[in-house]
Order: structure tokens, then C-alpha cells, then sequence
């Protein structure tokens, strides 16, 4: 009897000592299933963030759902159902705010790409409208391939390529395709 206690004992602890073993998290492991599956290693619901600089804020972004896919070699956080950022001179006055239906920021590269019905405003009241715009953090640029339409208290400019600084300030348009005059009332 003492033996077959000893023997089940045994078994017990190896069959224990191998759950052990087999339940640990390999961290490559983990980072290698969750990069071929694309799943994202942070998912946040409704995300308000802001940045600060000397006690001013400098931008706050909204989103309703932001992805982080931090395992990817070009790591990544992805806004699926759009933002809205709002950008901030350094006295804290609202200057330029963006809109658009989808974003992805390239984190170690410091680009965003915003996508879907993009619309920046600026504090003069001129409006960008095009599908597709990067904004590049480091050199503090917003620029464009695709069509985009500019509107201001005056005209109507519609074109190929864009390029501006961040605050929608002062901008040229690579390819001008038409320009309409508004006219007062």
C-alpha cells in the first residue's frame, strides 16, 4: 500500500511539474503569435490624450478607439473609428483642428496618416478637404499626394498635392486644378 501511495505521489508531482513548465509565457512566443495574427497589444475606448508643453497644452486627441500593435517592426497605434486632434499654439489658443474617419500612427517614425474624409480647420477659418494627409511630427508638417480642396473666406481652391506647416498657416498646393472666386452677398 505504501508503494502505490509513493507511486501516486510521483505521478501527481510529475504531472504538476509539467503543467509548470508547459504554462509558462515565452515572451518571443508571445510577441510571434500576436504579430502573424496582427492582434493588437493594447486596445483603449474612448482616448483622450494630450500633450503639454511649459503648463500649456499642445495637442489633444480624441478617439473612440485607439489600437497599439507595438510587436510590429514599424510599431504602430491605430485609430479605426477616426480622430479628432486639436492643436494648440504655446499660450494654449486653439490654432488648427483635424478631423478624419481613420488614422494610423507610425510611433518610432513619429508620421501619422489620417484617412476617410479628412478635414483640417484653421484659426483663420480656412478649410482642407481631401481623402488621404500625413502629418510629419519631427519636421511639424501636414502634406498630401491626393486631391484636395482648400476653402477660405474668398476662393475656392481645388488641386493635386499639398504641403503646410502643422498650423494650416501657410500652405502651397503642388498642382492647382481649379479656383473659384466666392463672392459676397
Amino acid at each position: 500500500m505504501i508503494k502505490k501511495h509513493i507511486l501516486t505521489k510521483g505521478i501527481a508531482a510529475s504531472v504538476a511539474m509539467l503543467f509548470l513548465f508547459s504554462c509558462s509565457n515565452d515572451i518571443k512566443q508571445v510577441q510571434e503569435i500576436t504579430k502573424e495574427d496582427n492582434l493588437p497589444m493594447d486596445v483603449q475606448e474612448n482616448l483622450v490624450l494630450q500633450y503639454s508643453d511649459s503648463s500649456f497644452v499642445r495637442l489633444q486627441l480624441e478617439a473612440p478607439l485607439a489600437e497599439s500593435y507595438t510587436q510590429l517592426e514599424d510599431p504602430q497605434r491605430k485609430f479605426p473609428k477616426g480622430i479628432e486632434v486639436f492643436f494648440f499654439d504655446s499660450q494654449g489658443v486653439q490654432e488648427t483642428r483635424l478631423k478624419a474617419n481613420q488614422a494610423t500612427n507610425f510611433i518610432n517614425r513619429r508620421l501619422w496618416h489620417a484617412t476617410g474624409d479628412v478635414v483640417v480647420v484653421n484659426k483663420k477659418g480656412e478649410q482642407l478637404n481631401t481623402e488621404e494627409l500625413y502629418w510629419d511630427e519631427k519636421r511639424e508638417k501636414i502634406y498630401s499626394e491626393v486631391f484636395v480642396k482648400i476653402t477660405t473666406g474668398k476662393e475656392i481652391i481645388m488641386g493635386e498635392g499639398f504641403e503646410a506647416d502643422q498650423s494650416f498657416d501657410n500652405y502651397t498646393i503642388s498642382k492647382v486644378t481649379g479656383q473659384i472666386a466666392i463672392e459676397d452677398e
